[in-house]
């Protein structure tokens, strides 16, 4: 038996719990209800959009060909992509173009208009010289002649809803027709953040050393830089700028001079990563990954062997690089063997050992590497040294008098940890970019 006193006021405080939490419903929902009204967040669904992906394969020079990728919106609710500068009716919709490596790409959609349903949307690197590696595009228009390649392997398109700040649709697709990997660094030195990506497209800081000034006077109105003969521009070091099997440097350049190659005061460095004390016989006294210059009127490579530890130099034979002229230069490392190309053509090469070129006990260079006096074992083979920067227009010396100051213009720029094929290589001179 209980006493009626205690029942009472239990029931009391029973009903006054109930009365508070009845109190906090019609809170709550009156809340959600004047929150909705002023906030779509709380009641707007995502954007709906059905479509399909797919690969678009364009021709190329010399019987190659490139993958871009095509997206078709075949039905839904009203919208628009980020960037689109007519027809913006509906919900803002982002694109992104999500690379094999999960390299996140925002294209270029600021020529599309109108309703996009029923179009084919082709996404691809922008292959205008006066662009970077990193500068995507969404067009209505299929591209046609030479374009930049895109990473071979599975791409990703996300459809993200700009209110609701999710993903609308997602759809995969494979590139087989393209390159491997971006360039490790590329873009336009000196101009400014931005210009000059990492292979993740981030920006790459650089420091710059006396006056430099840019323009877009080069080909294709690509941005290029002036360096006056007392200026240069690190780039910072990074392992995945130190290699010690296949690479490709790819440079456009004009130089105010080129005269002959047997003339030292005709050499200027290009682009090279390396230290550099005093000029002599002994290897010891230059460390170099790679260096690329301008020996007068032909080109030079040279690198430190992993094996040998002694300095060797790759030189052309053409006269081929002319002054007040846009030269297109690439240097490949793959298998050993080293090859330079002038303007998309490969050129003839001799060898020469130790710090200083045409200095083999007094003798010329030779034609093949295993004629060098300490020949290399197993071709070329990159000492990788990554406490260094990249330095552009100046080689990394410790002593005075050993700078080989370049003067000229530079543009387009690329360091690739992989080696480009012939084919690439034209297409890049073909297009203006590197």
């Amino acid at each position: 038996m209980r006493d009626p006193k205690t029942t009472q006021g239990i029931s009391e405080i029973a009903a006054e719990i109930l009365i508070i939490i009845l109190v906090l419903v019609i809170a709550a929902i009156a809340y959600a209800a004047f929150s909705g009204a002023l906030n779509p967040l709380f009641t707007k669904k995502s954007v709906y959009v059905a479509g399909s992906a797919g690969i678009d394969t364009i021709p190329q020079s010399g019987g190659s060909s490139a993958d871009v990728l095509t997206f078709l919106p075949k039905a839904g609710d009203p919208f628009y992509l980020t960037g689109q500068k007519s027809g913006t009716t509906g919900t803002q919709v982002t694109l992104k173009a999500i690379s094999p490596t999960g390299l996140v790409l925002s294209p270029d959609a600021s020529s599309l208009s109108g309703s996009l349903y029923g179009k084919t949307l082709f996404i691809y690197p922008n292959s205008s010289a006066a662009a970077t590696q990193c500068n995507y595009v969404i067009s209505s228009n299929s591209p046609t002649g030479t374009i930049r390649p895109m990473t071979q392997g599975t791409w990703n398109i996300q459809m993200i809803d700009n209110t609701v700040n999710v993903i609308a649709g997602s759809y995969s697709q494979q590139v087989k027709n393209g390159a491997t990997a971006l360039p490790v660094a590329g873009g336009f030195l000196g101009s400014g953040t931005g210009q000059f990506y990492d292979v993740n497209c981030n920006p790459v800081t650089e420091t710059i050393n006396g006056q430099v000034t840019t323009s877009t006077i080069a080909p294709g109105n690509m941005t290029a830089t002036y360096f006056n003969g007392d200026s240069s521009i690190q780039i910072p070091n990074s392992a995945g700028l130190g290699f010690n099997g296949s690479m490709t440097i790819s440079m456009w350049f004009n130089p105010t001079t080129a005269g002959s190659a047997s003339n030292s005061g005709a050499w200027q460095q290009l682009i090279g990563k390396g230290l550099t004390n005093t000029a002599g016989s002994s290897s010891t006294n230059e460390n170099d990954n790679y260096q690329l210059f301008q020996l007068g009127n032909q080109l030079l490579f040279e690198w430190n062997d992993a094996n040998t530890g002694i300095h060797y130099q790759a030189i052309t034979t053409t006269t081929s690089v002319q002054a007040n002229a846009w030269n297109y230069v690439a240097v490949t490392v793959q298998n050993g063997q080293v090859t330079i190309y002038n303007n998309g053509v490969a050129q003839p090469l001799v060898y020469d050992e130790g710090n200083v070129p045409y200095t083999v006990s007094g003798a010329t260079p030779v034609t093949s590497l295993s004629s060098l006096p300490n020949p290399p074992t197993g071709g070329v083979q990159l000492a990788n040294n990554n406490n260094y920067p990249v330095n552009v227009g100046e080689q990394n010396a410790a002593t005075a008098g050993n700078d080989f100051y370049y003067t000229g213009s530079i543009g387009s720029t690329a360091i690739y940890g992989q080696a480009l094929s012939q084919t690439q290589i034209q297409n890049n001179y073909a297009s203006y970019t590197a």
